[in-house]
């Protein structure tokens, strides 16, 4: 598949430009396991990706460690360790390979590119400039207000009418089911990415599915 004959690409962010999913996951684990439990199911866990916080089906790792260690749990302890372990591993993470060819590319060629997420603005955009690819991307669409997240289309459908291109005619890169069902329900192909925590997932409904975006940028 060319990535470059479509009409423009919108990439997911969490997990695809950045992986934050393992860092996410491995930080909750780490907080499971201060206070003497089994982390929650890796499969468990990863029904709720590419889901904005609002979602009823988004999973509440804080409500499960009090449900099994009871109402009195230290949630203020258990939120300073998950956040210096998942800080800790953000700081060194990478952007995923293939991220900033295919960035280039596209401005080579004109392409226009954005952005359409699940999360808040407050959480993508210092991740952006921290690997200073914040202004690579002028047009970040995000979940939250009166834009539902993933699985709905609804962010999808705003990063295309803002890009200015018929769905049908983009590209959507993805790495979660949650975000493929967004993709697809918009009316867009779509390329699966995954990582280490969604890799085991059913991405069936993607048009293609690839180790990186190095491999995408290979069959070009």
């Amino acid at each position: 598949m060319d990535p470059f004959s479509f009409s423009g690409i919108v990439f997911d962010f969490d997990g695809l430009i950045v992986d934050t999913e393992t860092p996410l996951y491995e930080a909750w684990a780490a907080t499971f396991r201060h206070f003497g439990l089994e982390p929650i199911a890796l499969d468990v866990w990863a029904h709720s990706l590419g889901r904005h916080d609002d979602d009823p089906e988004m999973l509440d790792p804080v409500a499960e460690l009090q449900r099994r260690l009871g109402p009195d749990i230290d949630v203020t302890e258990a939120q300073k360790v998950r956040r210096e372990r998942r800080d800790a591993m953000l700081a060194v993470a990478n952007v995923r390979p293939g991220v900033r060819s295919l960035i280039a590319g596209c401005n080579t060629r004109g392409l226009p590119i954005a952005i359409a997420s699940s999360s808040p603005a407050d959480w993508v955009d210092p991740l952006l400039t921290q690997h200073r690819l914040i202004d690579s991307f002028s047009i970040r669409c995000h979940a939250g207000g009166e834009t539902p997240g993933k699985p709905d289309p609804a962010v999808y459908l705003l990063a295309c009418e803002r890009l200015g291109i018929d769905p049908a005619q983009a590209l959507a890169l993805e790495d979660s089911p949650n975000g493929i069902r967004a993709a697809k329900a918009a009316g867009m192909t779509v390329v699966a990415a995954p990582t280490f925590v969604s890799r085991s997932l059913d991405l069936s409904l993607a048009d293609s599915i690839v180790t990186d975006l190095t491999e995408l940028l290979r069959q070009n």
